[in-house]
């Protein structure tokens, strides 16, 4: 019996071996079909909006980004990112088709180790085992911006071999990213002692990252030479963050998105929305909507200006040199005859990418039903256009209403109300006479009425006939 099981033991761990994993190999990540994936990511603030985050990864990946980079919190500074919540924005992440690197918040410009090695590591430990089962969309980002302070000598390098050694022993098996000292815009100690870092992992599967602002960002020169002495490390590495301006400075990003597009390095800009004071121009789009519809100007740079997403942009596990040029909308203008949607933007017909859109349809953010298919699919209008309702996420068209109170009507005559945050079919032989007013007379079936009688009582005309106005519909 012990052979067997341990034989057994050791089947279930060669098969956890052998799965799609992102792996840093020299330079370069890749992802887990061995092809080159280079970061075109937005930054979505989940801990402090938790209620927008799946609109946020949802929007973002609409417009063609291929990452995101999300805030989380251990509890010791920002309410605690519970493990149910993880698990749901990894789903999310990956049914959008994108890398999802998972950073902890809470210690920002914090000098003390313990913060890392102690406080932050516990944390990643009790989500160990949902990231490890996640090795091919998730980075780990054992914490932003750790370090605040300047010129601290070896701290840096020091903490964080110890923090990537623990990481590894306590089992994590990801790619782990390690952002830079000063705020993450210190050039010196990650230059000196990435390799280090690095040389702690058995697994070799660390990168790094730049957060570029008004200290790193400020001119080409201080740019440059930060990135290129990086560079010339050898190890992989990002800008895991930056804007366009900071605390009254401007950031030279346009230096920065050309250095990248050049040299093939990836780039996570902040932020989606949600950004207070001084920072909220960088909202990249309104913090009202968190809408693709509604980009700033700052938005507009990040995903079409000149080596932005529209342009650069290319997602994991889409093969290294595929011929379908996919769409950054979800838009479907045709269908082809093996049932392939295609949509058509900048003057030329392209692919709507369903492990992105959803399926073959352009499913809605929301769960309100406007109108029924033939087929029986539910139907809503958001954004100026149609877009199917997700049943799996809102309910079927045999999710029945509790009650009987009807808020809207199908095309096809069908009633439905709304309960618990869902749209929900009026079960009509439960309520029978849904359909007519307590004088038993019908309902209008439009809201259009050519008489109101003593007691409030709106009638309309149709078919012949008179008929009542539906106070719930109108």
């Amino acid at each position: 019996m012990k052979i067997i099981y341990f034989f057994l033991v050791l089947l279930l761990s060669l098969s956890f071996i052998e799965g799609k994993s992102l792996k840093v190999k020299g330079n370069k990540l890749y992802d887990g079909d061995g092809n080159e994936f280079i970061f075109r990511g937005i930054n979505i603030a989940h801990a402090w909006f938790p209620t927008k985050t799946q609109l946020s990864i949802n929007e973002v990946a609409a417009l063609g980004a291929n990452s995101v980079r999300i805030v989380l919190a251990c509890g010791s500074t920002y309410p605690k990112t519970y493990y149910a919540e993880v698990k749901q924005i990894i789903q999310w992440s990956k049914n959008a088709g994108l890398i999802c690197v998972l950073e902890v918040h809470d210690f920002t410009g914090s000098d003390n180790p313990y913060d890392i090695t102690g406080t932050t590591l516990n944390y990643w430990k009790e989500i160990k085992d949902l990231v490890n089962s996640n090795l091919d969309y998730v980075v780990v980002n054992i914490a932003n911006e750790w370090q605040g302070t300047w010129n601290k000598g070896s701290l840096w390098g020091d903490t964080y071999v110890k923090a990537v050694k623990a990481l590894r022993q306590y089992g994590i098996k990801n790619v782990i990213m390690v952002d830079a000292s000063g705020y993450a815009q210190e050039t010196g100690p990650v230059i000196r002692d990435a390799k280090r870092v690095l040389n702690a992992d058995p697994d070799k599967n660390v990168m790094f990252s730049y957060h570029v602002y008004s200290a790193l960002g400020k001119d080409d020169n201080t740019l440059l030479g930060g990135f290129n002495g990086l560079k010339n490390t050898g190890v992989c590495w990002i800008a895991g963050e930056f804007g366009f301006w900071q605390n009254g400075g401007d950031v030279v990003y346009k230096t920065l998105m050309n250095y990248c597009k050049v040299n093939g390095i990836g780039w996570i800009a902040w932020s989606w929305s949600g950004n207070s004071g001084i920072d909220t121009c960088l909202d990249l789009t309104s913090s009202n909507t968190f809408s693709r519809n509604d980009l700033t100007k700052w938005g507009k740079e990040i995903f079409y200006g000149d080596g932005g997403i529209n342009s650069t942009s290319k997602k994991a596990y889409s093969g290294s040199s595929s011929s379908v040029n996919y769409c950054n909308s979800c838009e479907v203008t045709t269908t082809g005859k093996d049932g392939s949607k295609w949509g058509y933007e900048n003057g030329k017909s392209c692919r709507i990418d369903t492990n992105r859109c959803g399926g073959s349809n352009n499913y809605c953010s929301s769960c309100e039903v406007t109108s029924k298919g033939d087929d029986g699919s539910l139907w809503g209008y958001e954004n100026g256009k149609s877009c199917r309702i997700d049943s799996s996420r809102c309910g079927s068209s045999n999710n029945y209403c509790s009650s009987c109170k009807v808020t809207g009507k199908g095309d096809d005559g069908s009633l439905w109300g709304y309960e618990n945050g869902k749209s929900c079919k009026i079960d009509t032989n439960k309520c029978k006479n849904n359909d007519k007013a307590q004088n038993g007379f019908p309902y209008c079936t439009s809201c259009k009425a050519t008489s109101t009688i003593d007691d409030g009582t709106r009638w309309g005309y149709e078919n012949g006939k008179s008929c009542v106005i539906n106070p719930s519909l109108c």
